[in-house]
């Protein structure tokens, strides 16, 4: 930058705010760049807001397509000391019998003398300090290897007798074999088992050292004899069928059994009434949450001549003044936005719209007594009384997995969760399209505001540039006007000087 000498001639010109004058005019064109970027920002924030609504609702939206939210079973045990048990949407509504002969187990070794009963006496300490196995152990030293196998799982362990007790229990629970060991400091015993169940669980020794065996054997006073070792199965009749397993607990026929003993029990399936009262409520509720964050998008008040502030403008601002202000200026955004728009008339069709197909006098929700209010409310439902809804399901346990899950290959014929899942995922689309699918523009390459944000970068870039160079401009005009002042002034004054003389 050249050296500004504007000053000299003794002028008394400002040059300095003259430029700011000359300037001001120009730096309008980058604030309104500025503020068309920031309008943008709002814009695709204010999108993504909508967006995450919209597939909030959609989330939503999927489990109702699933016959435990919309179908849901009540199973009850008459011996819950037998079984407890829970019922998924597929059960069939009956009752089974079921008697249970033997309990699924696995493997349990505790520290126990020689005749495999743990008593006060079998703890397993012989020397007098824990901090090493040799110090714990009398006459225990070296290294050795003990392999234990469960099921077709197998790992060889080394045992460094400088390392505690501690190491074992460690390397044993790291083993990846289904095994876990334990220590107890205050009982100063051991312990070891099988994290799974069935007859496929074991603790098998085979191929560890002989001094392996004999410190699990003599000093830990486990049980390493392979035939006392094993897991069983759980063994029971579940209407009339033999039936095994490897755990106490597992699912048949949409029911999940918990063994808990053995001996008899009934299980009853009947639809949960109640429950699925409750989720139709609980859909209500996302449905009007959802369409009212829509309609306050669409309909919230656009001041047209709040524009984003300058930062020269901010300066002469107090925060609170600032906060105001841009509220005024953020609002609107979306107002009236066409796929927003679509979105409500296509949910609000996908929910008031019969189900075609379907049969008898339970076809759509306004049957079950779900309306929605006046025009005001914009489409919200209401369920004021569910005298109807409990009739209904009185008369047809299966009404609502009928009304949102029915299938066909045009929209009148799908369900209410199917229509509705659809129509999110357009919208969804749709404003991916335009806004992506983030607040900001990191990732985002494709979406026309996006790129709209970046387009304004560049030209934001391009005219800071050509703003330096005119402002530049400015200075060097003023400075060689300066130049030619004080050239002048010095040989007016040499003239005086001379005809003075």
């Amino acid at each position: 930058m050249a050296i500004r000498t504007y000053g000299l001639s003794g002028s008394g010109m400002d040059v300095d705010q003259m430029v700011k004058d000359l300037m001001k005019a120009q730096r309008a064109r980058y604030d309104t760049l500025v503020q068309k970027k920031t309008q943008t920002e709002w814009k695709k924030s204010d999108y993504n807001t909508m967006y995450t609504a919209i597939n909030d609702f959609r989330n939503t939206v999927f489990n109702y397509k699933m016959s435990s939210t919309v179908s849901p079973k009540l199973a009850t045990s008459s011996n819950q000391a037998v079984a407890t048990v829970t019922a998924d949407g597929d059960a069939a509504n009956i009752t089974h019998s079921l008697n249970v002969t033997q309990l699924a187990k696995g493997v349990t070794l505790t520290s126990a003398g020689s005749d495999n009963t743990t008593t006060t006496d079998d703890t397993i300490t012989t020397g007098t300090s824990k901090d090493t196995l040799a110090n714990q152990f009398t006459g225990l030293s070296g290294t050795f290897t003990i392999k234990i196998t469960n099921g077709t799982s197998s790992k060889e362990i080394s045992i460094d007798t400088s390392q505690s007790i501690y190491q074992v229990v460690s390397d044993i629970n790291n083993a990846g074999i289904n095994v876990k060991a334990s220590y107890d400091t205050t009982l100063d015993r051991f312990f070891l088992s099988t994290t799974n169940t069935g007859a496929s669980a074991s603790l098998d020794f085979t191929g560890s050292d002989p001094a392996g065996i004999n410190f699990l054997q003599d000093n830990l006073k486990l049980n390493v004899n392979p035939a006392d070792n094993k897991g069983q199965d759980a063994k029971f009749t579940l209407d009339s069928a033999m039936v095994t397993q490897t755990t106490n607990t597992f699912t048949i026929s949409g029911i999940t059994y918990n063994l808990q003993g053995e001996g008899l029990t009934t299980v009853a399936v009947k639809p949960d009434n109640d429950k699925t009262i409750a989720n139709v409520k609980a859909f209500i509720e996302a449905y009007n949450s959802t369409l009212s964050k829509l309609n306050a998008e669409l309909t919230e008040d656009k001041y047209k001549d709040y524009l984003p502030l300058t930062t020269e403008q901010k300066k002469a601002m107090s925060e609170t003044e600032i906060t105001a202000w841009e509220a005024k200026a953020k609002s609107g955004s979306l107002r009236r936005n066409p796929t927003l728009q679509d979105t409500v008339t296509k949910m609000r069709s996908a929910v008031y719209s019969p189900v075609a197909g379907l049969t008898g006098k339970y076809t759509s929700l306004s049957n079950l007594g779900i309306t929605t209010g006046d025009y005001s409310e914009n489409g919200i439902l209401h369920l004021d009384d569910d005298t109807k809804l409990k009739q209904a399901l009185e008369e047809d346990p299966d009404i609502i997995n009928k009304l949102f899950n029915a299938s066909g290959d045009t929209s009148s014929k799908k369900g209410i969760a199917g229509r509705l899942y659809d129509t999110l995922k357009v919208s969804m689309d749709n404003i991916g399209n335009e806004a992506g699918y983030t607040a900001g523009i990191s990732g985002d390459t494709k979406s026309t505001l996006a790129n709209l944000i970046r387009d304004y970068d560049k030209q934001m870039i391009s005219l800071a540039d050509r703003l330096d160079n005119m402002e530049e401009s400015y200075y060097n005009k003023f400075n060689a006007m300066e130049i030619a002042l004080s050239k002048l002034s010095q040989q007016s004054s040499w003239l005086t000087s001379q005809l003075s003389s």
